[in-house]
């Protein structure tokens, strides 16, 4: 006869599984430029020819001189006559000095007087000067700035979250045993059991 009777109850439980993921906080957009440009630029500086033209020479060869002019030529003329009476004395007095060889005052006096009578000729042309010409040539500088382009870009970049997953358990029923006996009461001594009889 069977004395104990086991019961057995299993454990009872519920699970919810909520996977990880990725959230997108902000969706990119498509990449924006700007574009600045700087156009190319050219600067052309030019000069004109320069020429100089210069008469001084041939309008006092035409003898249309200026005042200055004028005062500088008769200077000079007057130093030149100076220098050629200082010279012309000086002959003179040498050969005043060479009477001893049979040189009379009369004749060096005919001499200088034959001198002054003579003349000479020559031909020139009028205007004897040319114009001096002195000129700078044109020029022509030449500024080149090429263009440029730059572009900035705003790309933007993507924000995600990550959720991590989540695991829950919840438990409905433990588990348990339970063993009933279905016997009657051992009493020991045995004369201590209800209802004993010897």
């Amino acid at each position: 006869m069977q004395l104990l009777r086991i019961t057995s109850q299993p454990i009872k439980y519920e699970l919810s599984v909520e996977p990880a993921r990725l959230e997108f906080a902000n969706v990119p957009k498509n990449p924006q430029g700007t574009v600045h440009r700087q156009p190319t630029q050219m600067d052309i500086r030019t000069k004109d020819i320069e020429v100089r033209l210069d008469t001084t020479e041939m309008r006092a060869s035409l003898n249309l001189r200026s005042v200055g002019s004028w005062i500088e030529l008769f200077a000079n003329r007057g130093m030149q006559k100076g220098r050629a009476a200082i010279g012309e004395a000086v002959q003179t007095g040498n050969k005043m000095a060479q009477i001893d060889d049979g040189v009379t005052v009369a004749q060096i006096a005919q001499q200088k007087m034959m001198e002054r009578a003579s003349f000479e000729t020559y031909t020139t042309f009028i205007p004897s000067a040319g114009v001096q010409t002195d000129w700078d040539p044109a020029t022509v500088n030449l500024d080149y700035q090429p263009g440029s382009v730059q572009t900035e870009w705003q790309i933007e970049q993507n924000v995600m979250n990550y959720v991590p997953g989540k695991f829950h358990i919840e438990v409905l029923q433990y588990p348990k045993i339970e063993i009933e006996y279905l016997g009657e009461p051992v009493y020991v001594p045995a004369s201590a059991a209800p209802g004993y009889e010897s």
